[in-house]
């Protein structure tokens, strides 16, 4: 009880700041409300556990009797649930969506993002009118630091498969404030052994390019920027075309949050990955932060987009198409190259697997600066980057059926259900079952978007809590997580590429992967919304977004230079010791220093 009292004491003093700072919000998200939630966690969340067949812990997870109805099944609930991302809503004729519907009585109501993230954000906070749950990446922290989630880790420990997700990394997703808002979507967690890390078959962030580029120059070693430009025009000259549409050498996406394609570049020239605002030196103790924007890897990048642009390589109207008309350029087979995430672009590299047009798939090859090692591939250290995962909103009326249903969704027979499918019908095991593999039919309606979105399970599973990795039997979650699965992929073209670099997993064109430290990344950090770190970011975003536009767009190398110099002049008017400092101090936070 004192535990309970103290509990409606913190959450009676946050929400009560809360709401002075949004000026009021509806009845039902006052703080008596949520601290009578709090306070009646344990009993309501026991309530709201699924009414066990025969409750068991198998390696770790607990079931409750499988793809059997949960104990409130027979009363219907709909969340609803904003998401960051673009895209459709699965069809009401899913079969596996529907079949979890029955057995939980919950639905999820999606609306995906339209238009601008920030300004979509900015609208739910003035209004305090949020969904049921959200995913906004790690545009969260303006929602937490708004008061518009609830906290999370007095919730967890009443369900025994969320908290054998997240226990072991409980503090490190604790935000500043001491709470939890988030629970983890994408990444492998230390879970005590329930699964270990997955194997790495391709990167997840780098150069890219077509494997028909690196097939006609003899598949060569490419590591510097003028080998991989040099590859893109020479086939570029030999073919002008492909399949009738005209041969675009390098993309480069800058649609609202999905800007990387423009701005991130010149950090891993230096040796990083997908860090964030700043580069981090990690060979030195303390390690040493500094603005990759002005250094002189940024500075020789964008000089070379702008010799490519004024070759005809780049074109002018990719740095403001959007994100589906980028998409469609890659799914016409006619884009040679680009600098982008794996995940963003796969719904495009599917759809070119779907039609046959294997050579024009992609891999990434391992492009730094001179003498500068890549660093592309992330090893997982098991943490979570604390902005990446389902929230609860102030809004949300049952918080505990929720997560109830969460918990119910991560028994292994539930996730074998979303991700792989039934057994024998969709996948069949391996390797003396210590593997499995799709059938043909599954694996070539997972290629098909629209088919994937509509017939299987994966939209479910992609926005829910998951496990990651390879569960003790040795079998991958996920279907991109099995060897037997990805080897079982391989197209004859894709075997002989792979054996023409003498590898057998396309990664391996790159450096081993990096275990990041524990304060990795950067972008996941909360700086406070309005903070003067915060603003600055954001500025700095701004500016670079608008200065890199003009720079690779110039017309000869002395508008370029002139160009560069205005921007070093306005980059060093910002006040950006603000974000330094700030940056600085929770690295050192969360290295212990």
């Amino acid at each position: 009880m004192k535990k309970k009292k103290l509990l409606a004491t913190l959450l009676t003093a946050t929400l009560a700041f809360s709401l002075t700072a949004c000026g009021g919000v509806a009845e039902e998200n006052t703080a008596e409300t949520v601290v009578e939630k709090a306070e009646t966690t344990t009993e309501t969340a026991e309530e709201a556990q699924p009414e066990a067949v025969e409750n068991k812990v198998v390696d770790g997870i607990t079931s409750y009797g499988g793809l059997t109805a949960m104990a409130d099944a027979d009363d219907p609930i709909t969340f609803t649930y904003f998401l960051r991302d673009s895209g459709v809503a699965p069809s009401e004729d899913n079969p596996f969506i529907n079949k979890i519907q029955e057995l939980t009585g919950v639905t999820l109501k999606y609306e995906y993002l339209v238009g601008d993230l920030d300004q979509k954000l900015g609208v739910m906070m003035a209004g305090g009118d949020y969904p049921d749950l959200i995913f906004a990446g790690d545009s969260a922290t303006k929602l937490i630091s708004e008061g518009a989630l609830i906290p999370l880790e007095d919730y967890l420990p009443n369900y025994p498969n969320l908290w054998a997700m997240y226990k072991d990394t409980i503090e490190e997703q604790k935000q500043e404030d001491g709470h939890v808002y988030q629970l983890e979507m994408y990444a492998y967690l230390n879970n005590d052994g329930i699964t270990s890390a997955p194997p790495i078959f391709e990167a997840g962030i780098g150069f890219f390019v077509q494997k028909a580029v690196l097939e006609w120059a003899g598949y060569p070693e490419i590591k510097t920027l003028d080998q991989y430009f040099d590859v893109i025009e020479g086939y570029m000259a030999e073919n002008p075309t492909i399949d009738g549409v005209a041969t675009r050498g390098f993309e480069i996406l800058n649609d609202g949050w999905r800007n990387w394609g423009l701005i991130n570049e010149p950090q891993c020239l230096k040796g990083a990955s997908n860090d964030g605002a700043m580069f981090v030196d990690t060979t030195k103790t303390p390690y040493e932060s500094s603005f990759y924007q002005i250094s002189e890897e940024a500075h020789t990048f964008y000089k070379k987009l702008n010799e490519e642009y004024n070759k005809g390589v780049i074109n002018a109207e990719c740095l403001t198409e959007n994100y589906d008309q980028y998409i469609a350029n890659i799914t016409s087979g006619s884009v040679l190259g680009f600098f982008d995430q794996r995940w963003n672009f796969q719904q495009g590299e599917s759809l070119l697997k779907n039609d046959g047009k294997y050579e024009r798939t992609y891999v990434a090859v391992p492009v730094t600066a001179p003498g500068v090692k890549d660093g592309y591939v992330d090893g997982s250290n098991g943490l979570p980057t604390g902005s990446n995962g389902v929230g609860i909103s102030i809004n949300c009326k049952n918080p505990e059926r929720v997560l109830a249903y969460f918990d119910w969704l991560l028994q292994r027979e539930v996730q074998d259900y979303l991700r792989w499918g039934i057994e024998g019908t969709d996948w069949n095991y391996t390797d003396g079952n210590s593997d499995r593999v799709l059938t043909d039919e599954a694996r070539e309606i997972r290629r098909d978007t629209a088919k994937a979105r509509d017939l299987t399970g994966n939209e479910l599973a992609k926005y829910t809590p998951g496990w990651w990795g390879l569960y003790q039997d040795g079998c991958a979650a996920n279907t991109d997580q099995s060897a037997a699965e990805y080897l079982a992929q391989q197209t004859e073209y894709d075997q002989a590429f792979l054996e023409a670099y003498n590898i057998q997993y396309p990664a391996e064109l790159l450096s081993p992967p990096t275990v990041r430290p524990a304060y990795y990344p950067i972008w996941a950090m909360n700086l406070g919304d309005g903070s003067e770190a915060s603003v600055v970011n954001e500025k700095i975003t701004d500016l670079c977004v608008k200065s890199f536009s003009r720079m690779v767009l110039a017309k000869d190398e002395t508008e370029y230079e002139n160009l560069w110099s205005t921007f070093l002049t306005d980059f060093d008017a910002l006040n950006t010791d603000a974000l330094k400092d700030e940056v600085d101090r929770q690295i050192a936070a969360k290295m212990g220093w």
